[in-house]
């Protein structure tokens, strides 16, 4: 590619006000992982696995079929924006390492990110069909999907058993 080929693309990227450069139709995961955000993995190349799972404005999408282009002015979440302040894991990335959901973990970025969009749009519990549904799209080719479905439905319960307690 020409560099003067080159557009730029601003967009909030776990928070941060970014400059993203490419030409339109670079996928939006060569520019997230050129910003040296790596848990956003490139396996299949066309939408169909699940491993580069990001939240564009809270809905989950494919990096790798994704324009560079649709970032411009919208907001990107990766798995590295998952963790609170001072470092912290989320409390489904805790979930995940207390259920075990992981194998190698290669897929585990993108689960979360489905996972996390499943919880953030949802108030109650939830069971083993939604959270199917939720994570539909996405393989781990190590058969960890009891322990991921586990992990999410868990979390969703201490969500609830959490405010029920607030409320006391």
């Amino acid at each position: 590619m020409d560099p003067t080929d080159q557009t730029s693309f601003t967009c909030v990227v776990n928070g941060e006000h970014v400059v993203l450069a490419g030409d339109d139709t670079t996928p939006a995961i060569t520019a997230l992982r050129a910003h040296g955000l790596f848990s956003v993995r490139e396996t299949c190349g066309i939408g169909v696995c699940g491993t580069c799972t990001v939240l564009l404005d809270g809905e989950p999408v494919s990096a790798c079929i994704l324009p560079l282009y649709a970032l411009g002015g919208r907001t990107v979440q990766t798995a590295e924006g998952l963790e609170g302040q001072n470092g912290e894991l989320s409390d489904l990335q805790r979930q995940f390492i207390a259920s075990q959901a992981f194998q190698c973990s290669f897929c585990t970025p993108g689960f979360l990110m489905s996972g996390q969009a499943l919880l953030d749009s949802t108030d109650g519990p939830l069971d083993d069909e939604a959270i199917e549904e939720g994570l539909q799209g996405h393989l781990c080719r190590c058969g960890c999907y009891a322990a991921i479905t586990e992990a999410v439905r868990e979390c969703a319960a201490a969500r609830m058993c959490g405010r029920a307690a607030a409320r006391h």
